[in-house]
């Protein structure tokens, strides 16, 4: 409830919210009205001297005109006529999302309704105005070596895109079986959300072992001279240390060195003929390969 006054403060408050009639007496204002008073949030000032909507069991002179008066039923008896609570008001739709607030690694986005009529006198407030998403930011630093780009100094460890499926299966993912308290609390800080991206690179040069060994490994026999073929990096191959990616995913325009896995001596040269982009190779219009 509202705080009592002392006798000497009351009445230097009932003489300080006394008001001139037009023969120059004074009358107190006995409610928001004449008080002229409506007050947001709780307010022991925002008040005049006159009866209460709820009474107390010891009557006081005061009754008030903030917002928490009808909770604390110490209302003046005009307060919902005089105050009438105003309800929010918002937008019906959504703004713009905002951008990602992680620059490099997973963040979340957010978009809110613009309050148009703000709550007073009690009134509902504003709810549901904004909205959360997930997003990774793209803008990672690259780690680099003294003497050059890391990227072109690296070997594109490369499989059949087929074998990808195995990485999230249940039964062969440490994530999804009893082991993830121990993936999650060790390797926490080294697993990244970062969409898949690939790109397309064309074989300038391969051993001979690639044709040799095909018997066991087909898909080596389709890495030849001339050949286009894309590669997948997927969200359990990057590195997050290399700046969120693949190790050896390559470089625009420039050659660099590839290792079919499961060939022995199976590997040679590429040039990475088209960017970096979100997607996910075809294995029906190409071959189709993932970083490992």
């Amino acid at each position: 409830m509202h705080a009592s006054w002392g006798f000497v403060a009351a009445s230097v408050l009932i003489i300080g919210a006394l008001a001139a009639d037009g023969d120059g007496s004074f009358t107190r204002p006995s409610n928001c009205y004449e008080a002229q008073s409506c007050c947001q949030g709780r307010n022991n000032t925002c008040k005049a001297v006159g009866p209460r909507i709820k009474q107390p069991a010891e009557p006081s002179p005061f009754c008030f005109c903030d917002s928490t008066c009808l909770e604390l039923g110490d209302c003046c008896l005009d307060y919902e006529e005089h105050c009438k609570a105003v309800d929010c008001v918002t937008t019906k739709d959504f703004g713009t999302w905002k951008e990602c607030s992680s620059r490099c690694g997973l963040g979340f986005k957010e978009r809110t309704k613009d309050i148009q009529v703000q709550p007073r006198n009690g009134g509902k407030k504003c709810q549901d105005i904004k909205q959360l998403k997930s997003c990774f930011g793209m803008n990672c630093k690259v780690a680099r070596t003294p003497h050059g780009n890391m990227e072109a100094r690296e070997t594109g460890k490369i499989i059949p895109a087929e074998f990808g499926s195995w990485r999230t299966n249940k039964l062969y993912n440490p994530y999804r079986d009893i082991r993830r308290n121990l993936f999650r609390h060790y390797e926490a800080n080294a697993i990244v959300h970062r969409p898949a991206y690939c790109a397309r690179f064309e074989i300038t040069s391969a051993r001979r072992s690639c044709l040799v060994r095909s018997r066991n490994n087909p898909w080596t026999k389709e890495l030849t001279v001339g050949s286009t073929v894309c590669v997948e990096c997927q969200e359990l191959a990057m590195k997050k240390k290399l700046g969120v990616r693949c190790k050896g995913h390559g470089v625009f325009n420039k050659e660099t060195s590839w290792n079919a896995m499961g060939a022995s001596g199976c590997h040679g040269e590429w040039v990475m003929k088209t960017r970096h982009e979100e997607c996910r190779c075809d294995p029906n219009q190409e071959l189709s390969l993932i970083f490992l």
